[in-house]
């Protein structure tokens, strides 16, 4: 099956061009066999008048016939030009007389006969009568040409007919690329429209520009969609923050029950009862993590270096960053294909886990189109990489948090169709990297 509108084209329009082109070479072969029959067929009823003038009767009863002819043909032997005549009596052709042409060969008999050298002959033949009342004698003239006379004229045109035919053809292709071509230039536009979704807050969220009016309907259903798919987002985060609301209230409640049968000497249920409102903590911090990223569809291109600058400076407000050291090695002018808010969201988790864990130094970096943070403190086990990004997952729970950070960085990841490695870093610590598989 053909994937390519342009070569269904393309195939469509030359299997429309050699058709037509076929057509129109066996009509004009056509009309051009009927103008030289028609020629050659005026030509032999000139030689028939003709033959039809020098035809004399002898006193002796004798005919002949054929002096001064104006085709000089009729003269030279197996010339391809013949004539006879032929007497009609109520018993039948009485006498024969012919052209020198034929020489000794055979006369041809009637209009379906073969000329001296068995060639097939194009006859034409004319009936007169000399004389009146009883004394009145039929006869029947033909003139006859070799069928070359048709067939050598006919080849020759459609020789020439098909060296002009090529070339045609050949321009007409050439008119249908590029009629092809026009033809699919707003297709062309509107890809670039839809690669450009997303890159341009204030100009790249619908398609714009004039499209024809086939493809306009189109256009007008794809904006449609879209506003519909941002509108649905809109309501699944706002519903997701509804839902946290909601269960603020009942989790703060069960936070202190859990703490007033701790204090009844109730431990065990106090704890059963903290670790399910933990657990729902989780889900729901993850559930509104989700439901601030967008689609990943899009191909806008966040500025690295001011997102990085962006959270470096937020995460320095925070008690306990005094000593640290951040290292920024991003080149001016880095751009990520990924949406600002979603930047935001990966940089500040994995800055913020960083920092948690370093001793001095958190860097961050872009290298090889290659997202890479990493920091000088004590890393994770071999073993444990593998497990990191497990939702939920804390392997050290002296360190404040949900243990959601590098789950919903694999959502990211995920998101945007980006490879997420973890390892050791130079430094020491843990290296987080991102970028193409």
């Amino acid at each position: 099956m053909v994937r390519s509108l342009r070569l269904r084209l393309l195939v469509a329009a030359a299997a429309s061009i050699f058709l037509a082109l076929a057509l129109a070479g066996f009509a004009l072969s056509q009309l051009f066999e009927r103008h030289v029959a028609a020629l050659l067929d005026q030509e032999l009823q000139r030689d028939l008048r003709q033959l039809a003038g020098s035809l004399a009767i002898a006193p002796d009863g004798s005919f002949t016939a054929g002096a001064n002819l104006a085709n000089v043909e009729y003269g030279q032997p197996l010339s391809g030009a013949y004539w006879w005549v032929m007497e009609d009596t109520a018993a039948g052709p009485a006498e024969r007389i012919h052209s020198r042409s034929i020489w000794d060969a055979p006369i041809p008999d009637g209009v379906k006969g073969l000329g001296p050298e068995g060639e097939p002959l194009i006859i034409s033949s004319r009936a007169i009568t000399l004389g009146e009342g009883a004394a009145a004698r039929h006869f029947t003239l033909y003139a006859a040409r070799h069928d070359t006379a048709l067939s050598q004229p006919l080849a020759a045109f459609q020789s020439r007919l098909l060296l002009y035919l090529l070339p045609l053809g050949l321009a007409l292709m050439l008119a249908s690329w590029a009629q092809v071509a026009v033809g699919l230039r707003p297709l062309r536009a509107l890809r670039r429209e839809v690669q450009a979704l997303g890159s341009d807050p204030a100009t790249g969220k619908r398609i714009t520009g004039t499209f024809p009016a086939e493809v306009a309907p189109l256009v007008s259903e794809f904006n449609t969609v879209l506003d519909r798919r941002d509108q649905s987002l809109e309501r699944a985060r706002k519903r997701a923050g509804d839902l946290a609301h909601g269960l603020k209230t009942p989790l703060t409640i069960l936070g202190s029950l859990a703490e007033g049968l701790r204090q009844t000497g109730k431990a065990q249920a106090a704890d059963t009862i903290d670790e399910a409102a933990s657990a729902m903590v989780r889900q729901v911090d993850h559930a509104l993590a989700r439901a601030r990223l967008s689609t990943g569809h899009g191909t806008a291109a966040a500025d690295l270096p001011a997102v990085a600058a962006r959270v470096v400076a937020t995460l320095k407000k925070l008690p306990g960053t005094e000593d640290l050291t951040w290292q920024v090695d991003v080149p001016p002018g880095t751009r990520m294909a990924m949406e600002e808010g979603d930047l935001t969201e990966l940089l500040g988790i994995l800055l913020d886990n960083a920092r948690k864990w370093a001793r001095g130094t958190v860097r961050l970096a872009h290298e090889g189109g290659r997202l890479i943070v990493e920091d000088d403190g004590p890393g994770v086990p071999d073993g444990a990489l593998a497990t990191i990004a497990q939702r939920g997952l804390r392997l050290d729970e002296s360190k404040q948090g949900s243990g959601l950070g590098l789950a919903i960085i694999a959502d990211i990841a995920d998101l945007y169709g980006l490879a997420l490695h973890f390892g050791k870093s130079p430094l020491g610590g843990l290296r987080v990297s991102l970028g193409g598989s």
